[in-house]
C-alpha cells in the first residue's frame, strides 16, 4: 500500500498491524485488570500472547500475565511464569523477571533460594536497572549481620563486576562501609579515588564523594584539604545561555561550608567573606542567598567595619524584602528601613544572631545513589 500524503493517514496506513484478535484480547485483559479481576486478566493476557503477531507484543502480554498472578496472590503460578521469562534470552523482560522471581521467593518462604537468585541478578544483567536495586538489597541483607558482612558482600560483587557500570555504586558503598567501621582516613581516601576515577560529568557519585571526603578531612583536622574537596566540586559548575545553570544539590551547601570552614576552622575572615559573597552573586536561584549576605555582613561587623556590613545588609533588605534577616538588618544599621510591602517578621529573633557566629557543624552523611545534574537558571548579580 502506498502511503497517502496526509501525515495522519500515512501513519495509519503504514503502521504495523498487531491483528484484530490480539487487540481485542489485550483490551479485554486491561479491562479485567482495571476492575481488579486478576485471574480473568491472566487468561485474557494469555489469549493475547497466543494471538500476537509481533514478538514485543507477545513478550508484554506474557509479562502482564505473570504480574496478574502476583496480584492475585498465586505465588507458585507467578514463579513458574517469571522463571520461564527469566530463562528466555530473547525476552525484553528477562532481567525484570529474574529480579521479581528472586524477590517473591524471599518474601514467600524460600529465602535461601531467593537470595541465591538475587545474587545472580547483577552478575547476569549488569547493564539493566534492576542490577542496581538488587545490589542494594544484597548489601542491606548482609548488613543485618553487621557492617563487616556488608563490606564482604560488596567486595565479592565487585570481584565480578569491576569492569561494569556497577563498579561506581560498589565503590561508593565500599567507602561508606569503611567509614562506618571507623576507618576515617581509609574512607576519605576511598571517596577521593571515586572522584578521581569517575570525574564530572561522568561520575554519578562525584559530588557525594567529595562532600563526604570533605567531612572526613574536617573530622581529621585537615581543614585546607576539606576546603579543597569542596572547591573541586563547585568549580565544575556549568553555565549556559539557554537555561542558565546546571545546578547540583550539593553546590549551595558546599559554598556555605567553604565559608564556615574558613571562618571557624582556618580563622580566615577575608576568604570566608569571599565564599559567602560568591554564594550570593553566583547562585541567583538559591534560597540561601540572603543567608550568605547576612553571614558576610556579620563578619564585616565582627572585624570592625560597620560601613561594609551595612552595605551588605542594605543589599539584603533590597533584594530579599521578605527575609527573616530584615528586622535584624534594620536594627543593626541606622537609616535602613523596612520595605513597604515586606512580609518579613517584625522582630529580630535571637537565634539568628546566635547562628551568625556558631561553629560549623560537620555535615551529616548522605548516601544518594546518583548526583546527576538538574537544570535551573541562574544570573549573576552584585551588591
Amino acid at each position: 500500500m502506498k502511503c497517502l500524503p496526509v501525515l495522519a493517514l500515512c501513519f495509519a496506513g503504514c503502521a504495523p498491524s498487531r491483528g484484530m484478535a490480539y487487540e481485542v484480547a489485550f483490551a479485554g485483559a486491561q479491562r479485567a485488570e482495571g476492575a481488579g479481576r486478576f485471574t480473568e486478566a491472566v487468561t485474557a493476557y494469555d489469549d493475547a500472547a497466543s494471538m500476537a503477531r509481533r514478538k514485543p507484543d507477545r513478550d508484554q502480554a506474557r509479562w502482564d500475565a505473570a504480574e496478574m498472578e502476583v496480584r492475585a496472590a498465586n505465588t507458585a503460578d507467578a514463579l513458574v511464569r517469571l522463571d520461564a521469562i527469566a530463562a528466555d534470552a530473547t525476552s525484553e523482560h528477562q532481567a525484570e523477571a529474574a529480579y521479581h522471581a528472586a524477590q517473591l521467593r524471599i518474601e514467600h518462604g524460600e529465602a535461601d533460594a531467593g537470595w541465591h537468585s538475587m545474587d545472580q541478578v547483577p552478575r547476569r544483567f549488569p547493564a539493566h536497572g534492576v542490577a542496581y536495586v538488587a545490589i542494594r538489597h544484597l548489601v542491606t541483607h548482609a548488613d543485618e549481620r553487621g557492617p563487616r558482612e556488608g563490606l564482604a558482600e560488596i567486595r565479592s560483587l565487585n570481584h565480578d563486576l569491576e569492569t561494569t557500570a556497577l563498579a561506581q555504586l560498589l565503590a561508593f558503598l565500599e567507602a561508606e562501609h569503611v567509614e562506618a567501621l571507623g576507618d576515617d582516613a581509609g574512607a576519605r581516601d576511598a571517596y577521593i579515588r571515586i572522584a578521581d576515577r569517575w570525574p564530572y560529568p561522568f561520575g554519578g557519585f562525584f559530588d557525594d564523594a567529595l562532600w563526604r571526603a570533605s567531612a572526613l578531612d574536617e573530622k581529621l583536622g585537615r581543614y585546607p584539604q576539606a576546603v579543597d574537596d569542596l572547591e573541586r566540586m563547585v568549580k565544575e559548575r556549568e553555565t549556559t545561555t539557554i537555561v542558565g545553570t546546571y545546578e547540583r544539590p550539593q553546590y549551595v551547601p558546599a559554598m556555605l561550608r567553604i565559608g564556615q570552614l574558613y571562618r571557624d576552622r582556618l580563622h580566615d575572615h577575608e576568604r570566608a567573606r569571599a565564599a559567602f559573597h560568591r554564594l550570593y552573586t553566583d547562585f541567583a536561584n538559591s534560597e540561601k542567598r540572603d543567608d550568605a549576605l547576612w553571614l558576610e555582613a556579620s563578619l564585616w561587623r565582627e572585624d570592625g567595619d560597620a560601613v561594609a556590613a551595612c552595605r551588605r545588609l542594605s543589599t539584603l533588605v533590597h533584594d530579599f524584602p521578605d527575609s527573616r534577616f530584615v528586622p535584624c538588618a534594620i536594627a543593626d544599621c541606622v537609616g535602613l528601613e523596612r520595605p513597604a510591602k515586606s512580609a518579613a517578621p517584625r522582630e529580630c529573633h535571637p537565634y539568628i544572631r546566635r547562628g551568625s557566629y556558631g561553629p560549623s557543624s560537620s555535615p551529616s552523611s548522605s548516601s544518594s545513589s546518583s548526583s546527576s545534574p538538574s537544570s535551573s537558571s541562574s544570573n549573576s548579580s552584585s551588591s
